[in-house]
């Protein structure tokens, strides 16, 4: 139950802003929803709580068996977060549709910005108020 909360409120963090950011991309690897495709995994998730205030890992809070999940974009524009190798105990899977806009990224409804994109990851940022997140993943 604890993992199901967190996931939702990370979700829900993430993805409720309707800020556009500019975003940063590799050259050989333009951010289209086709190069977005794949599996990734969360590496960092920093928060500040206003620009002036220094940012936070909230990643490290993560349990051990939540940290190996992993995000799976797929072509019909759903997505998955499934257990990684860790399983947390009890299992937890959940889905539901992305779609990419440019450098905007809804997750069910929820929306954040892509402000950089390469083809070995990306970082996703929410802005809402003062408040900053970004979500940081690693393509696998």
């Amino acid at each position: 139950m604890k993992k199901i909360i967190t996931l939702a409120t990370f979700l829900t963090v993430i993805f409720s802003s309707c800020k556009k950011a500019e975003v940063v991309q590799n050259p050989t690897c333009l951010l289209s929803a086709s190069n977005l495709l794949g599996t990734y995994k969360i590496t960092s998730i920093l928060y500040k709580s206003s620009p002036q205030s220094p940012e936070i890992d909230y990643f490290m809070y993560y349990e051990e068996c939540e940290k190996d999940n992993l995000l799976i974009f797929n072509s019909n524009n759903t997505y998955i977060i499934s257990e990684g190798a860790t399983a947390c105990s009890p299992t937890t899977t959940e889905s539901g549709i992305w779609n990419l806009n440019q450098s905007s990224i809804t997750m069910n409804s929820e929306l954040g910005s892509v402000t950089d994109f390469s083809c070995s990851g990306m970082k996703i940022k929410k802005v809402y108020g003062a408040e900053e997140t970004t979500i940081i993943l690693a393509k696998q």
